[in-house]
């Protein structure tokens, strides 16, 4: 047993090891590409943090002068700049104050119903897509297709009048309307992977008795759970900082992206930065800390099926 687990790893590792001179070099341009972009997440995250703690005379001072280093540690450090952040507040259209921490509780309820509806609603319809054979099948799959190469900005008016027609612009019925469609990206992904999966294992559960409902919620939907898992973490941490979507369909119930989007404007006027920029490190822990503690997971490799011989 042991010999034939070290003769899979040196296989693997030949494999891995002996590329050709074109793979070499697109392997190469595809690391160079990717530490840059790496760098320049890493490099905004320290510009953010240390200027937090600037005053707003220095950071001033420091933006006005060409030479002056913006990742230069300050001479004292201004705590009191997250304080004020946690006070950090904004005026609905009812005029209203809106404070940083119904900000979050906008934040993990928008999340939680968005994400939710993504995923599973992606899941209901990639499983139909790939397993049952309908006449409009082909018409339906080209058409979800062609909507994703359709820009959003060029959606946005009609979308806007449709939500209002609808009734529930400005209210959570809209974030739960559009969490139910059920395509885009994630269909895809979900598509293509049940598309991999033997129809054998529903087969099965026909034979024992079972109906396409136990089939697809006690064998399908469960090999999926590390997909599920990894597309939830994406769309969460992509629906936290989507700042545009609140800001025009639900303005009255304003995120911390949208929020703090909107204080941008005040922070750039008063040139009081550094507190605004404490509010925006508040905003990213919740994603950092999740994507710290999911790390494995979205790096995973899926193993698809699970048939023997």
């Amino acid at each position: 047993m042991e010999k034939t687990r070290r003769k899979k790893v040196t296989e693997e590792a030949s494999i891995l090891t002996k590329r050709d001179k074109g793979e070499k070099i697109v392997y190469a341009v595809a690391f160079v590409i990717f530490a840059l972009y790496a760098i320049s997440i890493i490099y905004a995250l320290l510009y953010l943090m240390i200027n937090s703690f600037q005053s707003a005379y220095t950071y001033t001072q420091n933006s006005v002068m060409g030479n002056a280093n913006p990742f230069a540690l300050p001479e004292v450090w201004h705590f009191e700049n997250y304080a004020k952040a946690a006070t950090i507040s904004i005026r609905d259209s009812q005029n209203n104050e809106v404070y940083l921490y119904t900000m979050f509780f906008n934040s993990i309820w928008y999340c939680g119903i968005a994400v939710s509806g993504q995923v599973l609603m992606s899941s209901f319809t990639g499983y139909v897509m790939a397993k049952y054979k309908f006449k409009a099948r082909e018409f339906i799959y080209a058409l979800v297709i062609f909507s994703m190469t359709i820009p959003v900005v060029g959606t946005s008016g009609s979308m806007l009048k449709l939500v209002s027609d609808l009734g529930i612009y400005n209210t959570p019925f809209y974030v739960v309307a559009v969490s139910l469609g059920g395509l885009g990206f994630n269909f895809m992904i979900m598509y293509g992977f049940f598309k991999s999966v033997s129809w054998s294992y529903a087969e099965a559960v026909f034979l024992d008795g079972g109906g396409h409902f136990t089939a697809f919620f006690k064998v399908m939907l469960p090999q999926t759970k590390t997909l599920v898992v990894t597309l939830g973490i994406v769309a969460f941490i992509t629906t936290w900082n989507d700042y545009m979507t609140p800001l025009l369909y639900i303005p009255d119930f304003p995120t911390v992206a949208s929020g703090l989007y909107r204080i941008k404007e005040s922070a750039t006027r008063s040139g009081d930065m550094p507190y605004y920029f404490a509010g925006l490190m508040f905003s990213v822990i919740p994603v950092l800390a999740i994507y710290i503690a999911f790390s494995d997971t979205i790096m995973k490799n899926f193993s698809f099926g699970g048939l023997k011989g």
